[in-house]
């Protein structure tokens, strides 16, 4: 080949070569932008997580990372955080934004401050019982409304007394067991209610007792409680003595109230099978509570209507027979 033949193919290789180089940095030209956007996204965030009291668990998506306070890196995303401690956990949902500087604070306290129970037994039973110099009942008891914080207990029977501090916390029980002089004589006594209508014994805003056969054991003393029948308007004072290994009887009769009768077209009026009169009839002088009564005529024969008498006011009952 002649130098005059060799030119061409040289300017050939040459061209391919420049145009090979300037693809070269061009792609690491493009490579160097994007490294730099593709790091800017997994820069972490920083975390930081306080609370009220310390030392509470911190966990990231169900992974334990320290107790507070804490300051952590986490990934940019969505997250789920919970944190554990005093008896509560709370959880929340964040998103770490990169480089972002996140920071959290819980009262653990907040919120948290129901009410506590009290389970109180004495032995024997049947002592009087005071919280904080505040009269709440007969032993056993169940007390569902203190406060979280440090009560005062105090027990009483005629035999002695005790006292003793508890701490109560919110929505925990504790039982307190007190022992106290026996004596021989009985420190109790019982109440049977007799009524002709259902009633509820309630002493302290607490029914204790309802009417019936059944003997209810009460602490021996003066008690002072509310005789109520609520459907039928019934509500009665009484006091009573309860007397050591007596029973009390209480009866209670149902007072009386004004009742009006009346039937198309008319009829004869039974009240409890006794012949009231015929309809229509007006302040019938009747006991409070269940009848019946009955309506008698000649062409439509006899219907029954059980009724509740109540002491609201004149009770009216009215039928029509031709229905």
């Amino acid at each position: 080949m002649t130098p005059v033949e060799a030119m061409p193919s040289r300017t050939s290789a040459l061209i391919v070569s420049i145009a090979v180089l300037s693809a070269i940095a061009a792609f690491l030209a493009v490579r160097a932008w994007f490294v730099p956007a593709s790091a800017a996204t997994t820069v972490p965030a920083t975390l930081t997580v306080q609370t009220q009291p310390e030392s509470a668990d911190v966990l990231i998506d169900d992974a334990p990372r320290g107790k507070t306070p804490l300051t952590i890196r986490v990934d940019p995303g969505p997250h789920k955080m919970a944190i554990r401690g005093a008896g509560v956990e709370r959880t929340v949902q964040l998103t770490a934004v990169p480089g972002a500087q996140l920071s959290q604070y819980f009262d653990l306290t907040a919120g948290s401050q129901g009410p506590g129970r009290l389970s109180i037994v004495t032995d024997p039973p049947g002592a009087r019982v005071s919280i904080d110099g505040r009269p709440r009942g007969v032993s056993p008891l169940l007390v569902e409304d203190l406060a979280p914080a440090d009560h005062v207990v105090s027990v009483a029977s005629d035999t002695g007394s005790a006292q003793r501090s508890v701490t109560v916390a919110s929505g925990v029980e504790k039982e307190l067991m007190f022992s106290l002089p026996r004596s021989t004589a009985p420190v109790a006594g019982w109440i049977v209610v007799a009524s002709p209508f259902p009633v509820e014994v309630i002493e302290r805003d607490e029914t204790i007792a309802t009417s019936g056969p059944k003997k209810v054991m009460l602490a021996a003393g003066r008690h002072s409680f509310v005789l109520r029948n609520v459907t039928l308007g019934y509500e009665e004072q009484r006091t009573i003595d309860v007397a050591p290994g007596a029973v009390v009887s209480v009866n209670v009769t149902a007072p009386k109230t004004r009742l009006n009768v009346n039937a198309k077209p008319w009829a004869d009026v039974l009240i409890d099978g006794a012949a009231a009169g015929q309809t229509p009839l007006a302040n019938i002088e009747i006991a409070i509570g269940s009848h019946e009564i009955t309506f008698r005529h000649p062409q439509f024969g006899e219907r029954t209507e059980r009724v509740a008498i109540t002491a609201a006011g004149v009770n009216r009952i009215s039928v029509d027979l031709t229905k």
